[in-house]
């Protein structure tokens, strides 16, 4: 199970929770047991119906309980990208310093230093 998701939050989290034989009670019950407070089944249900966004402790302590990384949601992989370029959070050097990591990942080896131009839509005639 360590591939990763790329569903909204909601819809891996129910497709797991179905794999994993869980209910909402259950998994709150789960969470629990990890850190002592742990998540109310309805705010488990909330987040599982779209009906609520997962912070970061609620991504990770969902995924511990159901033996995933957090990484595996694909919401927590973009808030992780989103605080490695956000200058409030890792300072403008760093934030700098990300991004351009970020970019290098993407240059095409050949390109020398020019990022690769995507395909652009060409405009419809109008008339």
């Amino acid at each position: 199970m360590e591939r990763l998701s790329d569903q909204p939050f909601g819809d891996a989290l129910r497709a797991l929770m179905e794999q994993l034989g869980l209910s909402y009670r259950s998994l709150a019950e789960a969470t629990r047991r990890l850190d002592g407070r742990g998540m109310t089944h309805a705010h488990i249900n909330m987040l599982a119906n779209g009906h609520d966004k997962p912070s970061m402790r609620a991504m990770e302590l969902i995924a511990q309980a159901c033996d995933v990384q957090p990484a595996y949601f694909a919401e927590y992989r973009l808030a992780t990208a989103m605080r490695a370029l956000d200058p409030a959070e890792v300072g403008l050097e760093q934030a700098l310093a990300n991004l351009n990591a970020r970019l290098g990942a993407h240059r095409s080896s050949g390109a020398r230093g020019r990022l690769r131009q995507e395909p652009q839509a060409k405009p419809r005639p109008s008339g």
